[in-house]
């Protein structure tokens, strides 16, 4: 027996559900953005059977499946659809049964890994109803999949997995029924379209896509193509509208812009968050390039691979070869809108290939500028996965452009050299986008806090012998006058060195404060830009005795671009201080210890534990 679609996609789905597992068991929990921020309603409807009200957590609150505590009053996504989440609860109850407590987190991630095989597989169907054969049909499957950033996003618990997979699903079904526009098509758009409207606004612009075409094919193309457009609406409710009722009666909201602005409101006053940060029209420019082109860049390189908090990167060849690869895509595109034959019609041409080819590739040049504004107006946020919905479209581009290449051969008897060279062209792509995707694995695996506490580093614990190393003292250095006024002797003999507390604060943020059980865990930075000092460690103060220190050697690629300083680079910490005592009385008092042995004055970890962020 041959190779069937079926067995195609389920070995597809196989394939890249492993790859994710292996992605997201590097992957230390919270170390990808916003994990915990879904983790809370995961948690609270696992341990109450109810959901949150906006004014939560009222008090400190212990999640029983990834053991993190939130705060009284910490930021939440609340106000929007959570399909995500309700995912995550059922393989959570499911993996409860099969993991271990210290890594049920996985369990709950591991609907996102299914929602990866979906992905890919919808990929692979998008192709294939276009006309394209398996072979390529897998390889362009696999070329959009494996890109670092999507493998990255489906390792870890979010929404924008969902919205990738909802996309999917959304052409797969359009371009069938437009195919075929039957009944039992027409509900699986329908259930696409309402998967559709669970997810979050900048995945929405997937719906005007799917809406223009069947409205440009209905009228121009095939008149009985809507004939089933009351199966499509009713299966689009059934889908969409139970979940969006119970949202809007809970929170008064189905798009989660009171969040956003809470979240603005929390962040603005953080240096590094770049508040107020002018792109166009500021004064006397139409743009600020010194601005706007970091911002382009972290954009554009996020979209192909910058993982962990945005700031795990990859050899810079990876990005220029990518972005050639994508230019050279488009062009290829391009060059396809000649006829295929003298009785190809302009019209036939426009609706089938020119009208989508317009529409994807606009979307980069739309939602970047949209994106930018959105910048401007709040926090900076120069993220690729505001162009995610961008990425199931490049399968299509692919999928449309390479049916056109095989068509246009065809008429000149020569179809077959013509897959051959393409499926060479794929697999050789396919081959670079999978080197890139094992070297930002890598990266991420290797990262600091990934390296001791993902599943990955705790399996390595356990299977080899416990080696003890000396910590590193850093960059500590004294100059001789300091050595000689700052070295004192006590009545016994005994030598003491001076550590001064000086009177000017460092810059910085303390990013979280979370409460556990043996004390409390920090994650921020700290920088001085006196051109001289550097700080080394965060030490934590209580009662006038040191009760721990964490290491200032994070990458913080974010610090350095807000602060425009590449000294600024390595400024974060993240760890945790223990043996503290009860929060409620907390007075600790933080200090940065410098490279000259100095300690400046920080903000208030107390503070930041007790505001709350609503």
């Amino acid at each position: 027996m041959g190779l069937t679609n079926k067995r195609c996609q389920l070995l597809l789905a196989a394939l890249y559900i492993f790859i994710i597992a292996v992605w997201s068991c590097g992957i230390a929990f919270n170390s990808a953005p916003d994990e915990s921020t879904h983790f809370f309603l995961l948690e609270f409807l696992n341990k109450f059977d109810a959901m949150p009200s906006t004014m939560e957590p009222k008090q400190a609150f212990t999640g029983l499946i990834s053991g993190r505590t939130w705060q009284q009053g910490e930021f939440w996504y609340h106000g929007l659809p959570f399909p995500h989440v309700i995912g995550a609860l059922i393989t959570t109850k499911v993996g409860s049964w099969l993991m271990p407590a210290d890594l049920l987190y996985l369990a709950a991630r591991s609907f996102n890994w299914i929602l990866g095989g979906v992905f890919i597989c919808s990929l692979f169907r998008i192709a294939r109803s276009i006309g394209n054969s398996m072979q390529i049909s897998a390889l362009i499957a696999l070329s959009i999949a494996l890109i670092p950033q999507v493998t990255f996003v489906f390792s870890y618990l979010n929404s924008d997995g969902y919205g990738l997979a909802s996309i999917g699903l959304l052409i797969g079904t359009m371009i069938s029924y437009t195919n075929s526009p039957t009944r039992k098509r027409a509900m699986y758009l329908g259930l696409a379209v309402g998967l559709m409207l669970l997810a979050k606004l900048y995945f929405l612009p997937a719906l005007v896509f799917v809406a223009v075409m069947l409205v440009v094919n209905r009228k121009f193309m095939n008149h009985q193509l809507l004939t089933h457009w009351k199966t499509l609406c009713i299966a689009a409710v059934i889908v969409a509208v139970p979940m969006l009722l119970v949202v809007y009666l809970k929170y008064g909201e189905i798009s989660g812009v009171s969040g956003q602005l809470d979240f603005v409101e929390m962040h603005k006053l953080n240096p590094a968050a770049g508040y107020g940060t002018c792109y166009l029209f500021c004064g006397d420019q139409f743009v600020n390039t010194k601005n706007l082109i970091p911002w382009l860049e972290l954009t554009l390189t996020s979209y192909f691979s910058v993982t962990g908090w945005m700031n795990i990167f990859i050899s810079e060849y990876f990005y220029v070869f990518a972005s050639m690869a994508f230019v050279c895509t488009i062009g290829f595109s391009i060059l396809q809108i000649k006829p295929l034959r003298a009785s190809e019609t302009w019209k036939d041409i426009t609706i089938s290939y020119i009208l989508p080819l317009v529409m994807i590739i606009g979307l980069f040049p739309a939602i970047t500028l949209l994106s930018l504004i959105a910048s401007q107006n709040s926090l900076p946020q120069p993220q690729g996965r505001y162009l995610f919905v961008t990425i199931p479209f490049l399968a299509l581009l692919l999928a449309l452009s390479t049916k056109r290449m095989v068509d246009r051969s065809s008429v000149e008897n020569a179809s077959w050299k013509a897959e051959r060279r393409i499926a060479t062209v794929l697999a050789l792509l396919c081959l670079f986008i999978l080197i890139a995707n094992f070297s930002s694995w890598k990266a991420n695996v290797t990262f600091p806090k990934n390296a001791h506490t993902s599943a990955i580093a705790k399996m390595a614990d356990e299977a080899l012998p416990q080696i003890s190393t000396a910590g590193t003292s850093g960059n500590l250095s004294l100059n001789q006058n300091d050595l000689k006024n700052r070295t004192v002797f006590s009545a016994d003999s005994q030598p003491s060195l001076q550590m001064p507390i000086s009177d000017t604060p460092v810059m910085g943020n303390i990013d979280e404060v979370v409460k556990t059980p043996s004390g409390i865990k920090l994650r921020g930075w700290v920088f001085l830009a006196n051109g001289v000092d550097s700080p080394e460690f965060v030490v934590a103060v209580e009662n006038s005795k040191i009760v721990g220190a964490l290491k200032v050697s994070e990458s913080r690629p974010d610090v350095a671009k807000a602060l425009n300083n590449k000294e600024a680079l390595r400024t974060g910490y993240d760890g945790q201080i223990t043996n503290t005592g009860d929060m409620s009385g907390c007075n600790i008092t933080l200090f940065a210890l410098t490279s000259s042995l100095r300690l400046f004055p920080m903000p208030s970890a107390c503070d930041k534990a007790n505001v709350p962020h609503h």
